[in-house]
């Protein structure tokens, strides 16, 4: 469809061109169909078929009301939508090895606009340059000054809020390894609440952030200190009880974010942990010395990846009330276990959680893409759960039709089609709370393993030779390549994940015949391998810096050698150059996970790697 710009703030014009470039809607001075645009109290579109009218109050809205027209132009009917959330924000992680490059953040920013997002966040734990800390990033891809200013400049300009976020206590593990910090940490990861170097370097994270971005709200972590106080802390201080160390060290952070003119919010799960022993808890009641002393203008994050139980979250929006501080949401799309998603489930938990918001009043919610396990996985791949923010955010409901509908919209793709991100985590009849699948059949090694009493091997063999022809399928259109990198990883698994299973009983059975024929498909299995790393690869440089990839090469090259060296051993024993394989000699044994007699799982596969051992 071509379309002409009758009418558009001049200053807008170029963007609304791009987006509408982006939807495949082809900007043209003789189109049949005009657009006028114009600022307004709401997002609305409307007008005849030939004549389109946009309004919008933020100018976020202007790029979600483009990805409407063409449902404009079908149907006739007039739309308008208000939001719901007063910040609605997307965190990109750039901290787990990966950092988006600089071309694919721009198509990244107007997709976020086409959904409605009105900000975005880099978590930046030491990814970005930052003066007088010359090993801060070090060959970890940071951002300079001059990137995060482009980023800023061109979010900025589709409406988009880039809010920093970075740490200022703990998950420094990269930058404390270094010289610079590492001389005052109270452990590994955290730096030494009290010392004034502490405070040296917060004040040079938040200058530069100050130099870099327009937003006046910052995102200060401090989640997860692990052992804060217990260290060289308690070296120094002896022990002083964790939640007093803690509003120590964020009255002297607030401080300095109020000198540089921010706002600040944080992680609030630290605080939960040493007063309740737990982040999640379903009973419980704040120590009233620790609210006193709690400061009201520091907002506190409640983040939840995982849980849907309505008597939890619950308790956990009172908690957080109960602190007397604004409280924002954070929900997860679940790209971070490692090739694959698990978009189904966040889909699930994210419905529960945003009723509890809505019931709750928290108008301020993020949708986190973590990276984990080296951040494998695209960076487009937690976008059916952005798309399920989104759809909250301005319909107030997300049904099935509604999801399908905007992913047509946004990426001309069925909602089906986009969540086949999920493809190789997804077995079989087993529930959508298992994770990372995938990466556990990939790695199993198929003389020791260690995952093999958890599978029904002929059933998952035949699931990842229908998904690699699903995946293969979608090769041609957008998010083709990353598509095809998981088509080549099932390809890998139809072959792999029964391979020890297949073996074990070959080898107790004394059957030669079928060892051979195992052995003559590892060379094959170690090529498909190769495949599907070039094509990681090409995901990886099309998405990211290139900082970062020697990770992944070394994992799968290390898997491919393992392949043709358990070939070569298999072919010893054939020769009968070696009497016996010793791995072999033992029965596989359920691989143990988690912490608790619950999470010891049996076969078959599907009753492993639930939610709960995962968090």
């Amino acid at each position: 469809m071509k379309i002409s710009l009758k009418e558009c703030p001049r200053e807008l014009s170029s963007q609304v061109c791009e987006v509408l470039a982006d939807l495949g809607l082809e900007p043209s001075l003789d189109a049949s169909v005009s657009l006028s645009v114009s600022e307004g109290d709401a997002l609305t579109v409307s007008g005849t078929k030939d004549d389109i009218t946009v309004t919008y109050s933020r100018r976020c809205e202007l790029f979600r009301a483009l990805s409407m027209l063409r449902r404009f132009r079908d149907t006739g009917e007039p739309i308008r939508e208000s939001a719901a959330y007063e910040t609605l924000c997307y965190m990109i992680d750039e901290s787990r090895n990966a950092v988006t490059n600089m071309k694919e953040i721009r198509p990244f920013i107007r997709t976020l606009a086409a959904l409605g997002y009105d900000s975005m966040m880099l978590y930046t734990e030491d990814t970005f340059e930052l003066p007088g800390y010359e090993y801060f990033g070090h060959m970890r891809g940071r951002y300079t000054e001059r990137e995060l200013r482009e980023i800023d400049e061109y979010a900025s300009s589709f409406g988009i809020e880039v809010i920093p976020c970075v740490q200022t206590l703990a998950h420094l593990a990269a930058a404390i390894r270094w010289p610079g910090l590492g001389e005052h940490k109270d452990n590994a990861d955290t730096l030494l609440v009290g010392d004034e170097r502490t405070y040296d370097y917060v004040r040079a994270v938040l200058a530069q952030c100050r130099r870099c971005f327009r937003s006046d709200r910052i995102h200060i972590g401090m989640d997860e200190a692990v052992g804060i106080g217990r260290g060289r802390y308690m070296d120094l201080h002896g022990y002083v009880h964790p939640l007093k160390i803690m509003t120590e060290h964020l009255a002297r952070v607030r401080e300095l974010c109020i000198e540089h003119g921010y706002r600040p919010m944080m992680w609030s799960d630290t605080f939960f942990r040493e007063a309740f022993g737990n982040y999640y808890v379903k009973e419980g009641e704040w120590d009233r010395e620790f609210l006193a002393a709690l400061p009201r203008d520091v907002d506190m994050v409640y983040w939840d990846y995982y849980h849907d139980d309505t008597e939890l979250l619950d308790s956990m929006m009172r908690l957080h009330r109960d602190m007397g501080c604004r409280t924002v949401f954070a929900g997860g799309g679940r790209k971070w276990d490692g090739i694959a998603t698990n978009n189904t489930r966040s889909l699930t938990v994210s419905r529960a959680q945003l009723d509890y918001c809505d019931k709750y009043g928290v108008r301020d919610v993020i949708i986190t893409a973590w990276g984990d396990c080296t951040a494998e996985a695209s960076i487009w791949s937690a976008m059916p759960t952005a798309i399920l923010f989104a759809e909250r955010g301005y319909r107030h409901s997300a049904t099935e039709e509604e999801l399908d509908l905007r992913s047509r919209e946004v990426f001309e793709l069925p909602f089906e089609s986009l969540i086949a991100f999920d493809l190789p985590n997804r077995l079989p009849g087993k529930s959508v709370n298992v994770n990372n699948a995938a990466k556990y059949l990939l790695f199993n090694d198929p003389l020791e393993r260690l995952m093999d009493c958890h599978m029904d091997g002929a059933t998952v063999a035949d699931a990842y030779r229908a998904h690699a022809r699903t995946l293969h399928a979608l090769e041609g259109g957008r998010f083709g390549y990353a598509f095809r990198a998981l088509a080549l990883l099932c390809d890998v698994l139809a072959e792999k994940s029964d391979l020890g299973r297949r073996l074990y009983a070959a080898y107790t059975a004394g059957d030669r015949k079928e060892i051979a024929e195992i052995s003559a498909s590892l060379p094959r299995i170690a090529d498909g391998v190769s495949l599907f790393l070039r094509a990681h690869r090409e995901q990886w440089y099309r998405e990211n810096k290139t900082f970062g990839f020697a990770a992944q090469e070394l994992r799968l090259g290390g898997l491919r050698e393992r392949l043709l060296s358990i070939h070569e051993r298999l072919e010893d024993y054939l020769r009968v150059n070696i009497d016996r394989i010793e791995e072999l000699e033992y029965a596989p044994l359920p691989h143990i996970i988690g912490y608790e007699e619950k999470y010891v799982y049996l076969a078959p596969f599907e009753k492993m790697f639930t939610a709960a051992i995962c968090e």
